[in-house]
C-alpha cells in the first residue's frame, strides 16, 4: 500500500511540473486539422504583443499570416537616416519579411495604406476594402488585432481594430472569419515598470492603454523557445530602434505579457434579451 501511494504521489508530481508542456500538447492534438490565422495591425512591428504566439502557432502546423495595414513611410527615426516616403517604406517591409521569417510564418501581407493617415473616409474605404480582399483569399478561421484601446492609442491602431471588427459583425464581408480576439496587456503587468534604459521606451509605457486582467480571458503560455523567437524577431525592426531601446523593447516583451499571450474574445452570438438589466 504504501508503495502504491509513494507512484501515485508521483504521477501527480510529474503531471503538475509538466502542466504547460501538456496543455500546450493538448492545443496541438485538438488542433490536428491545420487552421489559418492571421494577425491585423497597422504597422510593421506592431505585432510584438502576439508575436510568441504566432511562432506557436506556426510550430504547431498552422497557417499563420501576418497583415500590415500601412507602410510604414513616416516613422522616421534620427538613428536610421532614412527619410520619409517610399525608401522607408521599402526598408520597413524588408524588415516584416525577416519578422515573418525569423517567427516561422508566412510572408507578410501589406496593404500598403500611408502610415499615419488612416483616419479619414478614404483610407477607411480602402482599408475597408483591401481587408475585405484579404480575408476572402486567405480565409482566415482566426483574426487577432487591435481592441478599442488599440495598444499604445495610436489613431492607426483604433482604425485597423474598428475595421477589422466592422467586417466581422456586419455578416457583409466577401468572408466570414470564424473567430475574432483582440490583444492587449494585463494592467496588473503594466503596473510593475522594469528598470528601462531609454526615455523613449518610459515614455511609452507610460502612455500605454491596459486592459483589466479579468477582461482577458485566454491566456496561452508561450515556452521559452517561442518567446525566443519573438524577441530575436522584434530585433529586425533596426529602422525604428536604436540598440538601447532594442534592450528595452525585450524588457518590454519579458515584463508586459511575461510568458503568456493575453486575448479578448469577441463575444455577441446567442445572447438575446429585452432588458438590460438582465
Amino acid at each position: 500500500m504504501k508503495h502504491y501511494f509513494l507512484c501515485v504521489t508521483c504521477v501527480l508530481l510529474f503531471s503538475c511540473g509538466n502542466k504547460k508542456q501538456s496543455s500546450s500538447e493538448t492545443a496541438t492534438k485538438n488542433n490536428a486539422v491545420p487552421k489559418t490565422v492571421m494577425a491585423v495591425f497597422a504597422h510593421p512591428d506592431d505585432e510584438i504583443d502576439v508575436s510568441p504566439l504566432l511562432a506557436k502557432l506556426a510550430m504547431q502546423g498552422h497557417k499563420v499570416y501576418l497583415t500590415i495595414a500601412t507602410n510604414g513611410n513616416m516613422g522616421v527615426r534620427e538613428h536610421a537616416k532614412i527619410p520619409a516616403g517610399d525608401s522607408l517604406a521599402h526598408v520597413r517591409a524588408r524588415e516584416t519579411e525577416c519578422t515573418c521569417k525569423t517567427l516561422g510564418i508566412n510572408p507578410p501581407i501589406m496593404l500598403g495604406l500611408d502610415d499615419g493617415k488612416l483616419t479619414n473616409w478614404n483610407a477607411l474605404a480602402v482599408l475597408r476594402e483591401r481587408l475585405d480582399s484579404i480575408f476572402a483569399i486567405y480565409k482566415p478561421d482566426i483574426v487577432i488585432t487591435w481592441g478599442a484601446e488599440g495598444g499604445s492609442g495610436h489613431p492607426d491602431h483604433r482604425m485597423v481594430g474598428a475595421v477589422v471588427t466592422e467586417l466581422f459583425q456586419s455578416a457583409q464581408s466577401s468572408f466570414h472569419i470564424g473567430k475574432l480576439f483582440y490583444t492587449a496587456i494585463p494592467t496588473e503587468h503594466w503596473r510593475n515598470e522594469p528598470p528601462y534604459k531609454t526615455k523613449e521606451q518610459t515614455g511609452y509605457h507610460r502612455i500605454y492603454k491596459t486592459v483589466d486582467e479579468k477582461f482577458l480571458p485566454v491566456r496561452i503560455w508561450c515556452s521559452p523557445e517561442e518567446n525566443r523567437m519573438a524577441r530575436e524577431a522584434m530585433r529586425c525592426n533596426v529602422s525604428q530602434y536604436p540598440p538601447d531601446e532594442l534592450d528595452d523593447n525585450e524588457l518590454w516583451m519579458n515584463n508586459m505579457n511575461k510568458d503568456t499571450v493575453y486575448l479578448r474574445p469577441y463575444t455577441n452570438s446567442g445572447y438575446m434579451s429585452d432588458d438590460i438589466f438582465k
